[in-house]
């Protein structure tokens, strides 16, 4: 649990330096899940682009419709962590999201 933890804070710093990545969510004890959007992309683009990066996250509602309605957006991006995850993986998504970014032509 504390390796999750202190894998999530990390990539949390990270996604919040990244222009155009919105996280999503903030709770106090948070689990293993990075969600967030990237302003312009939708998320099963940027999915199907991280992947061929060699970065696996999911794109889509993750059940929680009614939460996507709620919060004006059409689905998110999640990553996870877990024990067997470094904060190497959490540089790789996000160098993974800048080349999605220069895909699309964002800042």
């Amino acid at each position: 649990m504390k390796h999750e933890a202190e894998l999530v804070e990390y990539g949390q710093e990270l996604l919040q330096k990244n222009n155009s990545v919105k996280l999503i969510g903030s709770p106090k004890n948070k689990g293993g899940v990075l969600s967030f959007t990237i302003e312009g992309i939708h998320p099963h683009d940027v999915a199907t682009i991280l992947d061929e990066d060699g970065v696996a996250i999911r794109a889509g509602h993750h059940c929680c419709q009614i939460l996507h309605d709620k919060l004006n957006i059409p689905a998110s991006s999640r990553a996870s962590v877990g024990i067997y995850n470094t904060k190497d993986d959490l540089d790789k998504l996000n160098n993974a999201i800048n080349n999605c970014k220069k895909i699309f032509d964002l800042k």
